[in-house]
């Protein structure tokens, strides 16, 4: 991957940015294995356990840093929300691939070249990027690649939910009434009240879909499991 750099050194690429809006989503599974390095199962596929502590710890850190107290009950909370996120990307990473969907290396490529957090001045850094990655992340450049590789292909398929949201003016509209009196300031705040209505039909669109993939994949759960030490 680091040899990609030196080819694609111009390329500009663009992440868009989507905002997942969706309620709080548990997986259940009584169903355990012997397959101790798993905090969960998706479509076959394993999470590993390790990968979800280190993200738990990195949170916890990051918390700590900032002053906040992360007792018990944050890092409860913290691990529900990071299972959560994982399983739900590895979701739907699975249905883009279902639908053709692909991440080329060089889009990975381009995301670590232009990482601040990988950079001197300027320019990329390859010695900044691998300590960054073996000392903040705990990970082997080929594991974090990886891992913003699925990243990646589940943002697609974010990307393309959010894509077939469609909202017509009347709909904007009846919005706005629904939350105002009469549309004195209606074309003035318009552009806002769409926004607001395209965020709660994809939050509703990505709820449907979530709820549909659930049905079609087998999700084992063994957090439970995990964090008693089995």
């Amino acid at each position: 991957m680091i040899s990609f750099f030196s080819k694609h050194k111009r390329v500009v690429f663009i992440a868009v940015a989507l905002v997942f809006l969706i309620t709080v989503f548990f997986v259940s599974g009584t169903v355990f294995t012997s397959s101790s390095d798993a905090v969960a199962e998706v479509g076959g596929k394993k999470i590993s356990y390790r990968q979800f502590s280190r993200q738990v710890n990195r949170v916890l850190a990051s918390l700590r840093e900032s002053g906040s107290d992360a007792n018990d009950v944050i890092a409860k909370s913290v691990k529900q929300e990071i299972f959560r996120d994982m399983v739900i990307e590895e979701m739907f990473s699975l249905q883009a691939e279902k639908m053709g969907m692909r991440v080329p290396d060089f889009e990975v490529a381009v995301e670590i070249q232009n990482t601040p957090q990988f950079r001197e001045g300027q320019a990329f850094s390859p010695r900044l990027y691998y300590q960054t990655v073996f000392n903040e992340f705990q990970m082997s450049p080929s594991e974090y690649e990886a891992w913003r590789k699925k990243a990646r292909l589940a943002s697609k398929f974010k990307q393309f939910i959010y894509s077939s949201v469609k909202v017509t003016p009347d709909e904007v509209k009846a919005y706005y009434l629904a939350k105002n009196k009469g549309l004195k300031d209606f074309e003035k705040d318009k552009a806002k009240y769409a926004e607001e209505l395209s965020k709660d039909k994809f939050a509703n669109l990505a709820n449907y879909m979530l709820r549909q993939l659930q049905a079609r994949m087998e999700i084992k759960s063994y957090l439970e499991k995990r964090e008693q030490g089995q």
